[in-house]
Formats: C-alpha cells, sequence, structure tokens
C-alpha cells in the first residue's frame, strides 16, 4: 500500500483546510493584541504525552505541532512531515520532514527529534499517552536529518490518525531532558504560540512565535483563561472582559444571537453519548430488553426540546463526524415495539438503577431525566441518582462483581478522530473494565473479529467495510441505549476571526487567528 500526501491535500482543499469559524468577511487581517478566551476548566497537563483533558490539549495545540494534522473538517493533512509513503505490507512508514523548523527553545526539529519522541512513549518512562502508540509501533530510525522511518508490529490502518491526536505533539528533546516530569511547567515545542506562564487554576498565557515555520503569528499573545461556571463566562463576554468563550448553555444561545456585537456557533462534533447497560445483569443478558429499551427513547424530540436543535440523533455508538461512521437505520422511537419485545423477554415491568453524571456534558442530567420519563411510558421504573466526576467515573470502571450498576450515562469523543478508538476501547472484549473501558461488559466474538480486521487493514476500502461492520453489530445487540451527538457552542466578538473550532471538542488559534483593533 503506497499513500501520498498529495491525495490527502486534495482531500483537504476541497473540505476547506484549516479555514476559522469567524473567518469569512472579507477584511483584511491586521497583527497586534491579545486575545483573551474563558475556558470552563484547567489543564490538567501541557506535556501533550500526559494530557489527559480536553483543555490541556486545545492549549497544547497552539504550543506544539504534529508530523501530521487535522483540519477543521477532520480531514488529515501535512504538519512537521511534508508527506509520507508505507509499505506495501503496511509495517514501515516513511515520512519526509519540514526543513529548517526551530523549537520555542532555539533547538533544530529534525529525525532525531521525532525518534525521540517515539522513544519517549515506547520507553520506560511510560507517559499517560503511550498505550496510543506501544501496542503496534515497533520503533524509528532516523534515514537522514529530515527523513525518518517508523516500523510497526503489525499494520495498523489509523496510524496517521493516531500521530495526529494531541498527544502526537513533538517535544523539544532537550527540554525534555532538562525537565523531565516537570516538562508541564516548561513545555517546548514547534507551534505558533510560546509559553510564558500557567496560574493553575486562573490562567494560560501564550506569546507568539516570531520565527514560526507557518508564518509570523498575527496575536501577539493568547490568554487562556479558567471560568468553570457557564453563566460566568457568558457575563465575561457581554461585559468586554473576553474575547472568546466556550460550552454556551443552549439557553443563553439566542440572547447572545440577537447581539450585533457577538458571533455564536453551533459545531458538531464527534462525541457520541449514550447510556451503557451492564450485560453480566439480568434481565439485560437478554438482547430484547436492550432493543426495547432503545426503541423507548424518543431521540428526536430531545434533541429538538432538551438541546434545541444542537445535537443531533444518532444510530449507534459512533457518531458521524468519526471517519468511518456509517450511515445506518438505529431503533425508532415505538413505544408500542418496546412493549412487545419486553413481555417476550418476560419482563413486561421492570425496575432499574440509572446513574447520570451531573455537569461533564452539557445538560447531561435532564438528559438522564428525559431518557426516565421515556423509560417509564414503557414500564420500566428508572430511579435516577447522580454522583461528583471522579466518583462516577470510579463507579462505572469496577470489575463485574464489585458492582450493581445497570444503565448509565457515559460520552466518548475518540481524539483520533476515528471509529477504531470510538469503538474498540468501549466494546472489544479484551478490554473489559476494570482493566479498559468496556464498563458494560459486552463480549462479541463477531465484534472482535470485526474491529481486530479494521486495526490490521492495510487499506483504507479494508478498514471502511470492516468498521461498517462493527457498527452494524453495535446496533443489533444494543450494548447501550444509543442517544445523541452533542454540538459545541462556542462565542466570540465579531472582533475576533481565524478561531480553530475543532470536532474533537478543541477550540484554538493559529498564526492566522486575529483581531480587530
Amino acid at each position: 500500500m503506497r499513500r501520498m500526501v498529495a491525495l490527502w491535500v486534495v482531500g483537504v482543499l476541497a473540505m476547506g483546510g484549516l479555514a476559522g469559524i469567524w473567518s469569512v468577511e472579507a477584511q483584511t487581517p491586521v497583527a497586534g493584541g491579545t486575545l483573551s478566551f474563558a475556558a470552563g476548566a484547567d489543564p490538567d497537563s501541557l506535556d501533550p504525552q500526559n494530557t489527559q483533558s480536553n483543555p490541556g490539549e486545545q492549549v497544547n495545540r497552539m504550543m506544539y505541532d504534529n508530523l501530521v494534522r487535522f483540519s477543521t473538517k477532520m480531514q488529515l493533512e501535512p504538519a512537521l512531515a511534508e508527506s509520507w509513503t508505507s509499505s506495501k505490507d503496511g509495517l514501515t512508514w516513511t515520512f519526509k520532514l519540514r526543513k529548517g523548523v526551530r523549537f520555542h527553545d532555539g533547538t533544530a526539529f529534525d529525525a532525531k527529534a521525532v525518534k525521540y519522541f517515539f522513544d519517549r512513549v515506547l520507553g520506560d518512562e511510560k507517559p499517560f499517552k503511550a498505550s496510543l502508540y506501544t501496542p503496534f509501533v515497533q520503533g524509528a530510525q532516523v534515514v537522514d536529518d529530515s527523513t525518518v522511518r517508523v516500523t510497526l508490529k503489525q499494520p495498523f490502518a489509523a496510524f496517521l490518525f493516531r500521530l495526529a491526536h494531541s498527544a502526537g505533539g513533538i517535544v523539544s528533546p532537550a527540554a525534555h531532558q532538562k525537565w523531565g516530569k516537570d516538562l508541564t511547567l516548561h513545555p517546548v515545542g514547534t507551534g505558533p504560540f510560546k509559553f510564558v506562564e500557567w496560574v493553575k487554576g486562573d490562567r494560560v498565557v501564550l506569546e507568539r512565535n516570531d520565527g514560526y515555520w507557518g508564518g509570523r503569528p498575527l496575536l501577539d499573545r493568547v490568554t487562556v483563561k479558567t471560568v468553570k461556571e457557564d453563566s460566568a463566562r457568558v457575563l465575561m463576554l457581554e461585559s468586554g472582559d473576553t474575547d472568546l468563550i466556550l460550552n454556551i448553555p443552549p439557553e443563553d444561545i439566542p440572547r447572545l444571537r440577537k447581539d450585533a456585537r457577538f458571533a455564536v456557533e453551533s459545531i458538531a462534533t464527534a462525541r457520541a453519548l449514550y447510556i451503557m447497560i451492564n450485560l453480566k445483569k439480568k434481565p439485560f443478558d437478554d438482547v430484547r430488553v436492550r432493543q426495547a429499551l432503545n426503541h423507548a427513547i424518543n431521540r428526536e424530540a430531545i434533541v429538538k426540546s432538551l438541546f434545541q436543535n444542537n445535537a443531533e440523533a444518532i444510530s449507534g455508538i459512533v457518531a458521524p463526524l468519526q471517519n468511518g461512521y456509517a450511515k445506518l437505520p438505529g431503533y425508532a422511537y415505538d413505544p408500542k415495539k418496546a412493549k412487545e419485545l419486553l413481555a417476550q423477554a418476560g419482563v413486561p415491568a421492570l425496575k432499574v438503577k440509572l446513574w447520570s453524571p451531573k455537569g461533564r456534558y452539557v445538560k447531561d442530567f435532564e438528559l438522564a431525566q428525559a431518557v426516565q420519563q421515556d423509560l417509564s411510558a414503557i414500564g420500566v421504573d428508572a430511579a435516577l441518582s447522580t454522583m461528583e466526576w471522579g466518583a462516577y467515573l470510579s463507579a462505572t470502571k469496577t470489575g463485574p462483581e464489585q458492582t450493581d450498576r445497570e444503565l448509565f450515562l457515559l460520552g466518548w469523543s475518540p481524539s483520533t478522530g476515528e471509529a477504531q478508538w470510538g469503538t474498540f476501547p468501549l466494546l472489544h472484549s479484551s478490554q473489559l473494565a476494570p482493566k479498559g473501558d468496556n464498563r458494560g461488559f459486552f463480549v462479541s466474538k463477531a465484534l472482535d473479529d470485526a474491529l481486530d480486521k479494521a486495526t490490521t487493514a492495510t487499506s483504507d476500502q479494508t478498514r471502511l467495510g470492516a468498521l461498517r461492520e462493527v457498527q452494524q453489530i453495535v446496533i443489533k445487540e444494543a450494548p447501550a441505549i444509543f442517544l445523541i451527538s452533542p454540538n459545541m457552542i462556542v462565542g466570540a466578538t465579531k472582533k475576533v476571526h481565524g478561531v480553530v473550532n475543532l470536532p474533537l471538542e478543541l477550540t484554538y488559534l493559529t498564526e492566522k487567528s486575529w483581531k480587530e483593533k
């Protein structure tokens, strides 16, 4: 198999590349100024190989570059690698690197730096995100200063998507050697903005990288503020205390849109929200019961009423913006059919435990309440309860003998942007909790086989065909109640241009972002 970058570039140009959401006006960009935006949580780490949160990832994408990156339409495009090819057997990938690039500390980016990246994630340090690479990467070799060869243990169709993941940001080897675990406080990449300071719980400040390979950034500085309360972020935008805010509650959207000072965008994401079902608990081991629960839910009404159309009903566990998504029929809203299936399964009346987080996702608890109401209409009495997010994650990941969970609301947005990582961690039998994220203990040899085929495919045709089979099996077996893919809601003053809103729920700025005087 041979993949040439030209094919990706054509696709990217057709899809609009890295165009920002507020850059359609025919205005001449101006240089200078500071842009501030308010996020809902503090970064967990500014070391891309150890970052586990969206707030961390979106700051890192301004400081670090990857070998390849995503466009706003989730197409792959060149970054630090100008082109790449793979061997016919899919085991060897060769990357031609961009020349003349330097890290923020002045050291050179070259093939040795790329090898250092792979040596680090494969070595004894074991950074948190190493698991994205260790199962299939054998190692990297320097061919010359601008060429690196990566050898895989097995063919891996989604390799480029893993490299575009935020954890694929290339760190300065000199900085990592100097700071070690403290790299998170001294981040050094090749990106358009350089690190200035991180006041934990308050702000991260970045400044422009005058030597950026993509061109001198238009903005002088970027300040990312941590503002946890939704209403406080909205007030900051309205008062002029910040230029850009994330995660606007749906009820505030109409008011902001009526204000001529602001632009509000509702952007589809790659996240799927669903209610996982514990198949180790009776009667949920009966597929008819699981199918009945799916027929009970009025997804379209939830999208329209609760989310005010800032979401999309989904038929399975893969959101439409995940690469490899297959458009397949799901479960129609049919309470009568749901009751019939429950009767056939011998459980015309059922009492269940329904768990939900509160505040982790937009309208998560209200979504669980809507599900509770729909289940009640088919004779399923769902007792709804919630807990703090950290405790919730722990409670939903214990082994089958240590839990009484039955139905529990969760979401998944694969930061690789593709459906293998949107399904494998959640449903493959090798990922059963507590080891992995298969928290409902779903086991299917047919699904495992299809996922394994998608993983080791050496052509996109084979990969996409296998992923379609995966989604067909998941919909039929219904290991979860499939719900919605929520939009991300971002608001800014109309003076802001060139903001990137990645469907992975990441908002960040590039060298092309700018602000009117």
